[in-house]
């Protein structure tokens, strides 16, 4: 029985050697070696997960390569763009020269379309998120439209690291025009969510201490995790004291509307931080013991739940019912109406109903609306529609504050001594010349035109839409603005045009347009067809920082190829190192084995010989 077993071991251990010597690996089962067998694991894992990663960022290259590429025809077709409007400029150009500059232009729009629209393993590289539909087309007026975002689309390049492998087309293109909402300050509400609010330290959840005393202190530990709206602190704070002898009110404070009020029913109240958190300071309540907490401002960021009443400060944006607001886009005008909406999200959808070719949106630092054209070579516009809401959500394009510099698409309006605004008046006989020299904004402008005549020839902004408007009060004739350049780079040239006596209603001489490589190459085509030289003096410097913004473009691109080179070949490294180390856990040592097999076999040899021999013995071999 003993031989029986000890053959049984020698043939179980040669098997295994044998095993090990020909898969060259140590380890076959966990019970050979557990510890070795846990860490050949662990490493096998890490070289899985560097393998995944790997193949990812050379995905990632994949996307990064076939971006730059489409970058590159772009970069080419802007600087033959710019040769063309330098060739174009000037009399000495006949019209047939510039039509058939025009349609070579018209040519290289047709080229950076199909670039604008490249692709890579069936996704378009620059639609942002918006990466199964073509991102750009060409409408039939010529108007290059937009219908991607501005996502970036960010994979893992390393465990902790993301990076984007895309970039959308109002970066690449310019496709979206310069956005540039107003900060409309939303009011704290009892709805504000924690997560949103901007205090003076971050919000952590963490408790808070709050103490009420009219000689005897009573205390209590308010545990704010989970707590997700303004009102649940409330409820938690004031539910804590309910049963007390002194109770706690906590109400958004009506003075400023931006922090909490936190008033004891009798004596002071007190509210600290607990040991380690920063929690009451965060809500800005940290303080006492005083009669009443007025605390600090939380400026809670926008959001598409933002109550449309709670905006600037709390006052909103004034009446709805028939104003809401006006857009022109492309030569179309869509009025948004307004009335009813409640939150920022429902003002959002409703702009983008009314006008699926603008692209609204909160901005990046949750303080105002943007809303941007997707059309490039077309003006754009939002102005009022009779009330003030445009201006109250901080979108509309004309303002007081606008520089007279941005006029014109840049053109700016010359305000000097040498042109004055000159205003024929309604009496038939009186003329007014206003010198606006010094002027830098509308509302210098406004002033100016205002204390001409005062209370009689008033400046305003237009009750609908966009431009200035004057009003005359002193004849019974038409009120006029004789022609110059001065007048006419103000949009108010003209004769009152209305129908309402003695106003004279202004045309919008500060028109948006998206600011990349469609717009100006739209453009250029059609100031060659109109022989427009002046024009064509204004695209050279723009066509000059299509091509910069192209070029600094390809380098970004190339510093996160360069990247993900760098991490590939650590990928690589890392790879040749664990494969060391999993080898010195898991191959066997051959001359050790075959010398072990050697040994075993002899050993199981002679094993053989001795049952052999004693299967042989009967009782006669004892006595």
């Amino acid at each position: 029985s003993r031989l029986t077993q000890q053959l049984g071991d020698l043939q179980s251990k040669l098997a295994r050697l044998q095993s090990q010597a020909s898969t060259n690996r140590r380890i076959q089962l966990l019970s050979d070696d557990p510890t070795g067998a846990i860490q050949s694991l662990g490493l096998q894992s890490i070289l899985e997960r560097n393998e995944s990663l790997k193949t990812g960022a050379i995905t990632n290259q994949g996307y990064l390569n076939a971006t730059e590429t489409n970058l590159v025809t772009v970069s080419d077709s802007i600087a033959r763009a710019r040769q063309i409007a330098q060739a174009g400029i000037g009399d000495g150009v006949s019209a047939t020269e510039k039509a058939t500059l025009a349609d070579e232009v018209g040519t290289i729009i047709q080229g950076v379309l199909r670039a604008s629209n490249g692709s890579y393993q069936g996704r378009y590289l620059f639609g942002g998120a918006a990466g199964d539909q073509a991102p750009f087309s060409l409408t039939q007026n010529g108007i290059v439209r937009y219908a991607g975002d501005t996502s970036q689309l960010q994979t893992y390049a390393d465990r902790d690291f993301l990076q984007a492998n895309n970039l959308d087309g109002a970066r690449a293109f310019g496709a979206l025009s310069t956005a540039t909402g107003d900060d409309i300050n939303p009011a704290l509400t009892l709805s504000t969510r924690l997560a949103d609010l901007r205090g003076p330290v971050p919000y952590t959840a963490d408790a808070i201490t709050v103490e009420a005393s009219n000689g005897t202190p009573i205390t209590k530990t308010i545990d704010l995790k989970g707590a997700e709206t303004i009102q649940d602190v409330k409820t938690r704070i004031e539910s804590a004291f309910a049963a007390e002898a002194i109770t706690v009110a906590v109400v958004v404070d009506p003075a400023t509307q931006s922090g909490l009020r936190i008033t004891p029913s009798v004596g002071t109240v007190k509210v600290a931080n607990v040991v380690g958190s920063q929690n009451a300071t965060a809500l800005g309540i940290a303080g006492g013991p005083v009669a009443q907490i007025n605390g600090a401002s939380l400026n809670p960021k926008l959001t598409a739940f933002t109550p449309v009443a709670a905006l600037n400060g709390g006052t909103g944006i004034g009446p709805t019912a028939g104003t809401g607001l006006r857009i022109t886009n492309g030569g179309k005008t869509s009025v948004v109406d307004l009335n009813g909406a409640a939150t920022l999200g429902d003002v959002i959808n409703r702009i983008q109903a009314a006008d699926p070719d603008v692209y609204a949106r909160i901005d990046a630092n949750g303080d105002g609306l943007q809303v941007s054209t997707r059309l490039s070579g077309a003006n754009f516009s939002i102005g009022e529609n009779g009330g003030n809401n445009a201006t109250q959500l901080g979108i509309r394009t004309l303002k007081p504050t606008t520089t007279l510099s941005s006029f014109n698409l840049g053109r700016g309006v010359p305000v000097n001594a040498d042109q004055k605004l000159v205003i024929t008046r309604r009496d038939g006989t009186t003329t007014t010349e206003i010198d606006l020299s010094g002027s830098l904004t509308v509302q210098d402008v406004l002033t100016k035109i205002n204390a001409a005549d005062p209370g009689v020839l008033t400046a305003s902004l237009n009750a609908v839409g966009n431009g200035i408007s004057l009003t005359d009060s002193g004849g019974a004739g038409a009120l006029t603005v004789n022609k110059n350049e001065l007048a006419d780079r103000l949009g108010l040239t003209g004769t009152e045009n209305t129908g309402a006596t003695g106003v004279l209603v202004g045309t919008d001489a500060n028109p948006q347009q998206a600011n990349g490589v469609f717009n100006s190459l739209v453009l250029l085509e059609k100031a060659l067809r109109a022989g427009d030289n002046v024009e064509l003096g204004r695209l050279l410097p723009i066509l000059d920082g299509n091509y910069e913004q192209s070029t600094a473009l390809r380098g970004e691109l190339g510093a996160r190829q360069k990247l993900l080179d760098d991490v590939t070949n650590q990928f690589e490294d890392a790879k040749v190192s664990i494969n060391e180390n999993l080898s010195k856990v898991l191959d066997a040592d051959l001359t050790s084995t075959i010398t072990e097999i050697v040994s075993l076999q002899q050993t199981l040899q002679a094993t053989l010989e001795i049952s052999s021999r004693t299967a042989k013995l009967s009782i006669l071999d004892y006595l």
